[in-house]
């Protein structure tokens, strides 16, 4: 469940990082491509009746050494006449959105809401990450949990500044090319923050008690990515949400739906090249991106 969590945040987080001083504490727990075996990340191209589209999966948190630009991407980024992401790094929306929905009532403690047994796995998860639990005990559960995620994955030494989207969107404005969005972060914002407080709290307490192994299967996963290993992807990244069909209906398939009908109108109506930036396990499975474009009749070439 806490990778649903990890899904939605690590975008907005990579956009927040430079102001949380985004800065590498530890060794990565990732093997950096070698001469004898170079990163070779999946990288689509779907033709549509006039244009092209190009889908390169994301990873948004990455180690900085890990070098995963080759000459297939380049071209493909060469080509672009514009360039789409997921959402725009929109940091006053994401700090209205937090000032409205992110803090507890006046008075209210997040420890004071959780059972004695979660307040153990709080302490326990606060020594963890050398940070007091002050810091977060007057926001909501989904905030402080984001907080917590993005922490972490800092301290494994992967960084958002050398995350895909941050060296896609620089090199898509030092061409000056146009910026497009399939979502505002508003709208990823609201799958983070649950209508219901009681389903909110049961998720913080999932991601309090299975804190200490949260980052276990970051290097397979960026491994996995780096060598273009889409099944191992799909399989890594899709276990979280095995007994949560509700959210991977929200968080992954209505999103890629909607995702895959901008761009069915993109290929049908406009001229020219598009280079498509997207969260890895929205290219993945039999549900992904490049799977539905498939399956509406365009033709999708794995490069």
């Amino acid at each position: 469940m806490n990778r649903i969590i990890l899904a939605l945040c690590a975008l907005l987080f990579a956009g927040s990082a430079h102001a949380a001083g985004d800065a590498p504490v530890a060794a990565p727990p990732v093997a950096a491509p070698t001469a004898e075996t170079p990163a070779h990340v999946a990288l689509w191209k779907v033709s549509g009746k006039a244009s092209t589209v190009y889908l390169l999966g994301s990873v948004h948190l990455l180690s900085p050494t890990l070098q995963w630009r080759d000459a297939r991407i380049d071209k493909a980024i060469g080509e672009a006449d514009a360039f789409f992401f997921e959402t725009a790094l929109d940091q006053d929306a994401i700090k209205q959105y937090v000032a409205a929905r992110g803090t507890l009532p006046p008075g209210q403690s997040l420890r004071a809401m959780l059972p004695p047994d979660s307040q153990k796995d709080l302490d326990d998860d606060m020594v963890l990450l050398g940070m007091p639990e002050a810091a977060i005990d007057g926001r909501r559960p989904w905030l402080a949990g984001l907080a917590m995620i993005g922490i972490k994955y800092m301290k494994t030494g992967l960084s958002a500044q050398a995350g895909v989207d941050l060296a896609v969107i620089a090199e898509a404005q030092a061409r000056g090319k146009p910026l497009r969005y399939f979502e505002t972060a508003g709208q990823q914002l609201a799958l983070l923050a649950p209508d219901d407080p009681k389903l909110e709290l049961e998720s913080f307490e999932m991601l309090l008690k299975d804190f200490k192994s949260e980052t276990d299967d970051v290097g397979p996963m960026v491994e996995a990515w780096a060598a273009g290993d889409t099944a191992t992807l799909d399989k890594l990244f899709n276990k979280g949400f095995d007994n949560h069909p509700v959210a991977r209906k929200a968080v992954l398939d209505d999103r890629n739906k909607a995702w895959v009908d901008v761009l069915k109108s993109v290929l049908d109506t406009e001229n020219g090249t598009f280079f498509v930036t997207v969260g890895a396990g929205h290219l993945v499975g039999r549900r992904g991106v490049p799977v539905l474009l498939g399956h509406a009749g365009y033709r999708v070439e794995r490069l």
